[in-house]
């Protein structure tokens, strides 16, 4: 079977001349092209679940002094430039409440504490006086996303840095960084294929370096896609940290949350002799699911052909992974599941829109993406392939209103 990870292929495609693009615009280029921008949270939820002891006076005074504090330094910030000196410390300041406030491109992520859907795990373990910690986890059916925190010495860089060393060899890693990280699954490996479920794994960067953030997302894209993980497992996490040679093991419970709105759609577009297919959607408080088709003889233009999601107010949704595969041998009709962020509000309509990026190289399909004066990737939209479907609104906006304590 003929496979096409969207994840290893932006990274692949951003990795050559990386010299002449700057970090945050390579950056972006990596993750979603698009710029990263950070939502203020509204205020913390009383529903979060807790698998820990209450908070006692003392520990509620010092929160109270750090809100206090956090205050006096926004004020701060929003009447005058800070100094070096001043953003260094600020970098220092631990944050109150939900770690997920760090995911800074996805939405879903970022709004979990103030709906109260993140499950509290609280799991640690400590070699050579670094410790590191899955404080909090999520599982909504469609990806799995987990904090992890690392503190104590020996760290020369971020939890999640490498040293490129060209070439086409294995990176090197600081003292201190992940470099691995592997998964099981109630005692069984994530890509077990011959029970169902088939399960990538990739890291995410936050704006903390000691802080990242691992998800197992779906590898199939089957038209009857649906979670062939239990509702319920044990996921043991085995991490290995440079320098250090006792691995990090963690046992983790995981529950699925049950809420989940699913649109059938088979709307077709075709162009050329390309036929695109939009075979279904699903809603989830924190992911939008998309499964689709490219049916073509020109695989290569099959496999350069990208996908963006828009809400019916033009808002682009941040992508967050994607797979395909050709159901037999190498070629034929090619079927993707792509990940997207929840919307910030519920829409009444649905738009996909495919496109071929530019490449700095135009005869090639690797290499770089083209960028434009503001570092955005150059994207060639196919408007007959545009497929707009309607989606049931009011039943979305439930579904992004749901709380800790009303989850079915």
């Amino acid at each position: 079977m003929n496979q096409r990870d969207l994840d290893q292929e932006l990274r692949e495609l951003g990795k050559a001349n990386t010299g002449k693009v700057p970090d945050m615009i390579r950056h972006r280029q990596e993750e979603v092209y698009a710029a990263l921008e950070a939502l203020p949270m509204q205020k913390r939820s009383h529903h979060r679940k807790k698998y820990v002891r209450s908070v006692s006076p003392v520990y509620r005074f010092l929160l109270t002094a750090a809100a206090v504090m956090i205050v006096a330094i926004g004020s701060l910030i929003g009447s005058a430039a800070v100094s070096p000196a001043i953003a260094a410390s600020l970098q220092s300041v631990p944050l109150i409440g939900s770690l997920f406030k760090l995911a800074a491109d996805d939405l879903g992520l970022q709004t979990l504490e103030e709906r109260g859907l993140a499950d509290v795990v609280e799991a640690s373990a400590t070699h050579d006086g670094i410790t590191l910690r899955i404080p909090e986890l999520v599982y909504d059916g469609i990806r799995l996303s987990m904090i992890v925190t690392r503190d104590g010495e020996k760290r020369s860089g971020g939890i999640l840095d490498q040293i490129s060393t060209g070439n086409g060899t294995k990176p090197k890693y600081p003292k201190g960084a992940i470099h691995s990280f592997d998964a099981q699954i109630d005692g069984r490996p994530i890509d077990r294929q011959d029970n169902g479920w088939n399960m990538g794994l990739k890291a995410k960067r936050t704006s903390d370096p000691n802080t990242a953030i691992y998800e197992l997302t779906p590898r199939s894209a089957s038209q009857q896609f649906t979670s062939a993980l239990p509702d319920a497992f044990t996921l043991i996490v085995q991490i290995g940290l440079e320098g250090i040679e006792e691995p990090f093991v963690m046992e983790l419970p995981v529950r699925k949350q049950q809420a989940k709105v699913m649109s059938t759609i088979q709307k077709s577009r075709e162009w050329r002799g390309h036929k695109l297919t939009l075979n279904e959607i699903q809603f989830t408080p924190i992911t939008t699911q998309v499964l689709l088709s490219v049916d073509s003889d020109d695989q290569e233009w099959q496999h350069r052909l990208w996908f963006e999601l828009w809400d019916d107010r033009g808002n682009v949704l941040g992508f967050i992974g994607g797979y395909g595969a050709h159901e037999t041998g190498y070629a034929g009709e090619l079927r993707y599941n792509v990940l997207f962020e929840r919307m910030a509000k519920a829409p009444s309509l649905i738009k996909l829109k495919a496109f071929l990026p530019e490449m700095e190289e135009p005869s090639s399909s690797s290499g770089s993406f083209k960028l434009n004066e503001r570092g955005e990737v150059i994207k060639n939209y196919i408007n007959e392939l545009e497929i707009t479907v309607p989606v049931d609104q009011a039943e979305i906006q439930k579904l992004y209103e749901i709380r800790g304590d009303d989850k079915p």
